[in-house]
């Protein structure tokens, strides 16, 4: 992915998708500011659709029972054998809270019920955002799914920081783990710059 500074002072990114085609009519597209934005887009020249990439929302949640936080080893990349809150990538026509409730029982058959939104952490350079509930399992049952090799629940001591899939992770497991020692959950933000 390219970096290139806007007028505004702020960077842009190319797409690392590279469209030729209208997803329309299968026109050729051209890649330009269209008339009344400010930032270049794939345009189709024959019905002038113009083809929005936008960051995609990954979205998760800190699942606690009985002061334990569930924690999944991933079975997928990136960051195969790695640990992970349960989260993925929403999907079209559903909630934000739905998705938090369907990745946490796809990747670790657990049943939870969301508390509140948790952590927010933007990370421009890969166009994600990642967004955490905070949660509680209804019953310590779970198991490994399929983009899972195992699946357990961590006392806060028993976390293994070193073996945390992604930043965003650890981020907000520091978080979540201070606001438990305060006694007080508050919601967090975040900017997560390229390493």
């Amino acid at each position: 992915m390219i970096g290139k500074w806007n007028k505004l002072g702020a960077i842009h990114f190319i797409p690392d998708i590279v469209i030729r085609y209208c997803t329309r009519c299968g026109a050729g597209v051209s890649f330009l500011v269209p008339a009344g934005d400010n930032l270049p887009r794939y345009v189709c020249g024959a019905c002038g659709h113009i083809h929005y990439e936008n960051p995609r929302l990954v979205v998760g949640c800190v699942a606690e029972y009985e002061g334990r936080i569930l924690l999944c080893r991933r079975a997928i990349e990136p960051r195969c054998g790695f640990w992970t809150l349960p989260a993925g990538f929403m999907e079209n026509g559903e909630s934000t809270t739905a998705a938090a409730s369907r990745e946490t029982w796809e990747e670790a058959r657990a049943r939870i019920v969301i508390d509140a939104p948790f952590a927010l952490v933007s990370i421009a350079h890969i166009n994600q955002v990642h967004l955490f509930y905070r949660g509680r399992l209804t019953a310590a049952e779970y198991s490994a799914g399929e983009e899972s090799l195992e699946v357990g629940l961590f006392a806060p001591a028993d976390i293994p920081w070193a073996e945390l899939s992604f930043r965003s992770i650890t981020l907000c497991l520091e978080h979540y783990l201070a606001d438990q020692r305060r006694g007080c959950y508050t919601f967090h933000e975040a900017e997560l710059a390229p390493v």
